[in-house]
This record gives C-alpha cells, sequence and structure tokens, in this order.
C-alpha cells in the first residue's frame, strides 16, 4: 500500500490570530479564546497526520458552547479543521482545496467530518464520527487543545500536499473563523549559499559575506529574520554560541536580512579549524491554493453557498522558520610572500604597464641624445 511521506515533529506558530466574518453582519459574543488558535503541531508516519491545536482557553475550565443547555447557547457551534490541497493544483477541488476535515460541537455533542471538494462547488461528505472520545486513535478534545488525526489513505496516500488549519464559531446567523498559513508537506528545508562558496577567514581578519537562503519547496528566498543561537540579531549582539564557540573565537553579526549579508571577525588567537554557525531562519512561503472550507452545515453534500467567499480576505502567504549551519574555516594569517602576492595581484598590472611606459620614455631619451650627437658631429 502506498504511504504519504514520513516527518518529525513540526510547530506552526498562528502569528496573525485575527477572525474573519464569514456569515452575517454581527461578531458580537464571538471570537473567543476557545477559538483563538495560538499554535500547530502536526506530525506523520506516513499512514496517519496527527494534528494539535493548541487554544488559548481550555474547554476544562468552562461549559462555554460544549455542554451547556442554555437557550442562547444551543446554537452555538465550534469547529476545528484542515483544508488539505491533495495534489498541488489549483485547477482541482475548491479553488484547489480537494478535501476539507475538521470537527465541531453542538449542542454539547463533538462530531467529525471528512469531505471532499469539487471544482464545480460541489462537495460529498467521505466519512464521518459521531460523539467523539478521549480515544488515542481518533480525533479527541483535551484542555486546551483539539486533536485531529487523519487516516492519510482516506485521501488517496498523497505524496505531496498543502495544509490550512482554521477554526470556526457561530452563533445563530453569525460566524467568525480565524485561520493559519498554509504549511507543505513533505516540510521543506532551507539552503544556503554565499559568495564565495567557501567562506575562509584568517587570523585577526573580517570579512563581509553575502549570502542567498531559500527553501528547497523553491516558492521564495524572502528572508524575514535571521538570528544566530537565541540571540537577536535586531541588538547586534555578537554571536557567543553554545558548542565550543565563545566570543573570543568568532564574532558573527547579521548586517541584513535580505538579501542576507553577515559580517564575520575572526580575532587572532582564534584556534585555526572548521566552524559550523547554526542559524534559525524565518522565510516567507507563499500559498498555491486560495480557499477556505465552503460551509459546515451540511451533513451529507450540496453545493457551496455563494456568499461564502473569502478569496480576498483569505491568508496566502505562510511563515518558514527553520535552522540552518553555515561554515566557516579559519586559516592563518598571511605571510610575507602572501602579502606580496597580493600586492603584485592588485597592483602589478599598474606597476609593470607605469614601468614599461618609463623604460619606453627613458629610452627614447637615449636615442634622441645619442642622434643629437651624431648630427653635431
Amino acid at each position: 500500500m502506498a504511504s504519504s511521506p514520513s516527518f518529525e515533529l513540526q510547530e506552526l506558530i498562528n502569528g496573525h490570530r485575527h477572525w474573519v466574518q464569514t456569515y452575517g453582519n454581527s461578531d458580537a459574543n464571538l471570537k473567543s479564546s476557545y477559538t483563538d488558535i495560538l499554535a500547530i503541531n502536526y506530525i506523520s508516519d506516513g499512514k496517519n497526520l496527527n494534528t494539535t491545536f493548541w487554544l488559548s482557553s481550555g474547554f476544562a475550565n468552562s461549559s462555554f458552547a460544549v455542554n451547556s443547555t442554555d437557550a442562547n447557547q444551543t446554537s452555538r457551534k465550534l469547529s476545528y479543521g484542515m483544508l488539505i490541497d491533495a495534489d498541488s493544483n489549483t485547477k482541482t477541488g475548491y479553488n484547489g482545496a480537494d478535501y476539507d476535515f475538521y470537527v465541531e460541537s453542538a449542542s454539547g455533542k463533538w462530531k467529525g467530518y471528512l469531505y471532499q471538494l469539487s471544482s464545480t462547488g460541489g462537495y460529498k461528505l467521505i466519512g464521518s464520527i459521531v460523539n467523539l472520545t478521549k480515544s488515542h486513535v481518533e480525533s479527541t478534545i483535551g484542555p486546551g487543545y483539539v486533536n485531529l488525526n487523519l487516516d492519510l489513505s482516506s485521501i488517496g496516500s498523497p505524496s505531496h500536499y498543502n495544509i490550512l488549519f482554521y477554526s470556526a464559531e457561530s452563533l445563530k446567523s453569525n460566524e467568525v473563523r480565524q485561520f493559519t498559513s498554509w504549511v507543505v508537506i513533505p516540510p521543506p528545508s532551507l539552503k544556503i549559499t554565499t559568495t564565495p562558496n567557501d567562506i575562509i577567514v584568517r587570523q585577526g581578519e573580517e570579512e563581509l559575506i553575502p549570502a542567498r537562503i531559500k527553501s528547497t519547496s523553491g516558492f521564495s528566498n524572502d528572508v524575514v529574520n535571521i538570528t544566530l543561537d537565541n540571540i537577536s540579531s535586531a541588538n547586534n549582539n555578537n554571536y557567543n554560541a553554545l558548542s565550543g564557540f565563545n566570543s573570543s573565537e568568532l564574532h558573527i553579526n547579521v548586517q541584513r536580512n535580505q538579501p542576507p549579508l553577515f559580517k564575520i571577525a575572526v580575532p587572532q588567537q582564534t584556534p585555526l579549524g572548521i566552524y559550523s554557525i547554526p542559524l534559525i531562519v524565518i522565510i516567507r512561503e507563499p500559498s498555491i491554493a486560495t480557499i477556505t472550507k465552503p460551509t459546515f452545515t451540511a451533513p451529507r453534500g450540496g453545493t457551496v453557498d455563494p456568499e461564502f467567499e473569502l478569496s480576498k480576505k483569505y491568508p496566502t502567504v505562510g511563515y518558514l522558520t527553520k535552522p540552518i549551519n553555515m561554515t566557516v574555516t579559519v586559516i592563518s594569517p598571511r605571510s610575507i610572500n602572501d602579502q606580496f602576492k597580493d600586492f603584485w595581484a592588485t597592483y602589478g598590472q599598474f606597476i609593470g604597464i607605469f614601468a614599461g611606459a618609463f623604460v619606453g620614455a627613458f629610452a627614447k631619451l637615449i636615442f634622441d641624445r645619442v642622434k643629437e650627437k651624431k648630427e653635431n658631429k
């Protein structure tokens, strides 16, 4: 049986944390901390995608909208889900998203649904779970979190796919939603190229090194921020790294984020050798899908509500935070011969031209004097 790519635990910080009005014209008594997404964890063994929504408030602290029997609350719904672009093709599915998987609470009960979405605007129910329990094999709800566990074979075990996470909160005819940015599966890594390719700095010298940092997904090289270890480059601090580094060995400053520019200074007493500098880089990653969940009210299928349109408000840019290493080789200072070679490489041509001109002028002077003597005789 085919399987999707497996990957280690990833974390997506929801930096935006703002709601979009998707239905109605009022957000009164909505935008609660129960749908405020702080972060998302996701991991996969290639067969199942396991995700955790970390929320501002935990359900164990209140009966709000979960076990409430209050007449004003029974029409309230909370839902947590993910859109899946299973083929990285914006022409399939509903504006690019092929599946919608979510759980929702209504009248104190939790239910889960998986819908397949069509480019025609239609959708059909693939599967559902009623009365979710706190089982490790099913999607669960706990204090401060919601787990969504998706069997990837139910969406064809794609080799590459994109996911967007969301929460929704509705009361009567009004609804608001909160979205994260899109994430790419398998998770991309970052690679760095520098000029020159091999960074070599001599003891007692410093160099300015321009660089390019790009995602292996190939979408972007738009660097938002670079930090060295846990020290913010915004404060222009020197790099006092762990793993054997200290301020007497190597000084690295981030002069510019985009395009990246590093200043590397090597004190005279720095031991010769190869140093690996760990960086934490944030780059922008544009999404290739631009839609959102069409509706959560239809139990079996139907067509997308024409009033539900977020193409102008929907998040289309994500942020990727990844570690990356930059290698620096420290070599010995220049010898007298090295200094002469460098001097001659820089000024040798000029000296040659000057010397040639001087010899030519001197030869002409001698020739003229000899000629003058012959004429006087």
